[in-house]
């Protein structure tokens, strides 16, 4: 992963607005949420006022959909009781839904239940999306504390797929951006970092296909050669990325994110090279990238166990909201 390094206006759009409020649930709570705004600038798509009024009918089928997965069978009379939405409404909510196959009255359980479908719903999250949602605050809250920007990059085929990018309020970058770059898994942070950590099997896998894609220029004793550069990662913790990548400018360390023993993405941190002097590396941009990650994946653990994901904010995380 590189930093741009095009001429023009450095971007610092670290202030984000309170927006409206949405009521959700969480839990077994209603609570109100921020707004987001679907057509917002490039990396304004945090908390601020919606472009339009928010559709009520989309809103209550929503809810509907989200009380009835929650309560797993429910009537009528329950479901106006979680959501005090009017019953007549309540109805032709479930109606549309049963129409669209999320939700069938079943007369055997005694209420309305949703379907296997809603799992298509889930299906695109537990991947990028999941770790965006999880790793976005602290993420803008890193680069607002040290200032670079801050890679969120995931497997694709036989690279790297940079999926989130904060350049947008890095005060140190220029206005192009990174996002769906593709990043060597050889010889990029993001790239070491996922080999280094990954299965043994995943990792051999990600062998033989690089051999055969390299036309013969990959063979056993490179890949000897970065099976001892992938233990070197592993024990520090961290990767860099190679030194011959251009513009030579420019570094980048990465860290995985990981649940359990599976990676599910790295993140980075890109600087100039002569901003920060050698010995500071570890404390200015290690440490605090390594911290970050500690947040993050902690927060992945609650969400998967039921819990909400991150708050959005910008800076001033407690490190302790995920306990509560």
């Amino acid at each position: 992963m590189e930093l741009s390094t095009r001429s023009g206006d450095a971007v610092n759009e670290g202030a984000f607005a309170e927006g409206e409020r949405l009521a959700v649930w969480k839990g077994t709570s209603r609570v109100e949420m921020p707004s987001r705004r679907a057509n917002s600038r490039r990396g304004m798509t945090d908390v601020i006022k919606p472009s339009y009024p928010p559709v009520a009918s989309v809103r209550r089928a929503l809810e509907i959909l989200r009380v009835l997965n929650r309560l797993r069978i429910a009537t009528v009379g329950d479901l106006h009781a979680a959501t005090k939405l009017p019953k007549p409404t309540i109805v032709r909510m479930l109606d549309t839904l049963i129409i669209d196959g999320y939700v069938v009255r079943d007369n055997m359980c005694g209420g309305y239940r949703v379907t296997h479908r809603v799992e298509e719903l889930h299906a695109g999250y537990e991947g990028i999306a999941e770790v965006i949602e999880a790793s976005r605050p602290f993420a803008i809250d890193l680069t607002n504390r040290i200032k670079w920007p801050v890679g969120i990059g995931t497997m694709d085929g036989d690279a790297f797929a940079v999926h989130f990018w904060t350049g947008a309020i890095s005060p140190w970058v220029h206005t192009s951006t990174l996002l769906h770059n593709r990043p060597n898994l050889l010889t990029s942070a993001m790239g070491r970092a996922y080999m280094a950590f990954c299965g043994e099997e995943e990792r051999a896998s990600l062998f033989a296909m690089i051999r055969a894609r390299s036309g013969g220029s990959f063979g056993p004793e490179q890949e000897t050669q970065h099976n001892v550069l992938l233990a070197n990662v592993r024990k520090n913790g961290f990767a860099l990325r190679a030194p011959q990548t251009e513009p030579r400018r420019n570094t980048t360390v990465a860290v995985p994110i990981r649940h359990g023993n599976t990676v599910l993405a790295s993140i980075t941190v890109s600087f100039f090279i002569s901003a920060v002097p050698r010995n500071k590396v570890e404390e200015r941009i290690i440490e605090p990238l390594k911290e970050t990650v500690n947040k993050i994946e902690a927060v992945i653990i609650f969400m998967r166990r039921g819990g909400a994901p991150a708050p959005a904010v910008t800076s001033n995380i407690n490190d302790n909201w995920f306990r509560s």
